[in-house]
């Protein structure tokens, strides 16, 4: 099973703050929404380039570089950006609300995984924040594998880390293609945790249950 328990948006908002309040004169005179709706504008554009080819490796100076772009600032900053945001970033407190209790009960009857396409000097500090490293058995990064999400080859492997079989797992994540459609195509079970109702973006593939609360899963799989 894995489970998405990192609310992104928010440590983004967080972590924006920071950066605001750490190049005043940078960000002078600009509203703080918009300086939250740029950077989640650079992010969407730079997540489209990374699709199509740019290197992970680049992939966060770009996006800083973009989000100077939007908000009509110099590049000469983005350096700097960059490396204050990813070392803040992570380390925000920012769980979806139960994620920790759900986690633990269900650390005491399944096996739990995290597959994820961030990139892991990231993604291992969130575990590290969120206190939920010892409850995994396996984290499967895109980056360490060669192979991102939606592709099945990488449920495939997380589920053969735990030694469990594609129709006897359940994957649990916050996107419709990527983590629901890739899943489904793995043979796995999926759960869809869509806490703002979206439609999905196609009715061909759909997921086993669909959550709008962590704790709701506890129902589904008859956990105390």
């Amino acid at each position: 099973m894995s489970i998405i328990p990192f609310l992104i948006e928010r440590a983004q908002k967080e972590t924006l703050r920071l950066i605001a309040r750490k190049f005043p004169d940078l960000f002078t005179g600009i509203a703080e929404t918009r300086i939250i709706a740029a950077f989640l504008e650079a992010d969407q554009i730079t997540m489209r380039e990374y699709v199509i080819g740019l290197p992970p490796n680049e992939f966060r100076t770009r996006r800083s570089q973009v989000f100077l772009n939007l908000l009509g600032l110099s590049e000469q900053f983005s350096d700097e950006i960059t490396a204050m945001y990813v070392d803040q970033y992570p380390t925000i407190n920012a769980p979806v609300k139960g994620a920790r209790e759900v986690i633990e009960s269900l650390a005491r009857r399944f096996r739990l995984g995290v597959i994820s396409n961030g990139l892991p000097d990231v993604q291992y500090k969130k575990f590290d924040t969120l206190g939920i490293k010892l409850l995994l058995d396996c984290i499967v990064l895109s980056e360490e594998l060669g192979v991102e999400k939606p592709n099945p080859e990488i449920f495939l492997h997380a589920v053969s880390l735990v030694g469990a079989a594609p129709g006897k797992s359940l994957y649990v994540g916050d996107s419709y293609e990527i983590d629901v459609v890739g899943a489904k195509k793995a043979g796995m079970q999926a759960c869809w945790f869509n806490p703002t109702g979206a439609n999905p973006s196609r009715t061909d593939i759909k997921p086993n249950f669909e959550i709008q609360a962590l704790d709701e899963m506890l129902m589904f799989l008859n956990c105390p």
